[in-house]
């Protein structure tokens, strides 16, 4: 039954960490720990990433948890979704003003996820070359649509 809703909590939240499957299931840590050795070598879950592990399904494609574990980030996720919701680019200034952080805070989320091929940069006005008329855009949207929802980020 542990073991199940263990599972069951990687199946929904793709990309949980441990404290988050200790606090969604109120189970203790050790209980956690043990399952998910045991999980891990039945190969029911996988560990996926450096420092903070976070636990997926098999069957997520590799591609597919990077993007998941970029999106888990809370500013990163706040960011995309401003950049979803638009029609057009935005600068990082119009970011840092609507979710509320610092500019670099939002200068450092724009560049993991253009890094990732998340999002691109663009030049807004193409009669200057100043770095205010850089804005930012989401890649691939007809992509990043479905796999909102395949994923439930």
């Amino acid at each position: 039954m542990r073991k199940e809703l263990i599972l069951k909590t990687v199946q929904e939240i793709p990309g949980v960490s441990f404290n988050e499957i200790c606090s969604k299931t109120k189970l203790s840590n050790g209980v956690v720990s043990h399952y998910i050795l045991q999980l891990v070598k039945e190969k029911k879950l996988d560990k996926f990433g450096d420092g903070r592990t976070k636990y997926f399904q098999p069957k997520v494609p590799l591609r597919d948890r990077e993007i998941i574990v970029i999106l888990r980030n809370t500013t990163n996720r706040e960011i995309f979704k401003l950049l979803m919701k638009s029609a057009t680019a935005v600068t990082s200034e119009q970011i840092s003003i609507k979710i509320k952080k610092s500019r670099a805070t939002v200068s450092t989320s724009l560049k993991t996820m253009q890094k990732k091929t998340l999002i691109e940069r663009t030049i807004m006005n193409k009669k200057t070359k100043l770095s205010a008329d850089i804005g930012f855009k989401i890649n691939q949207r007809g992509f990043f649509e479905v796999f909102i929802l395949k994923y439930n980020i």
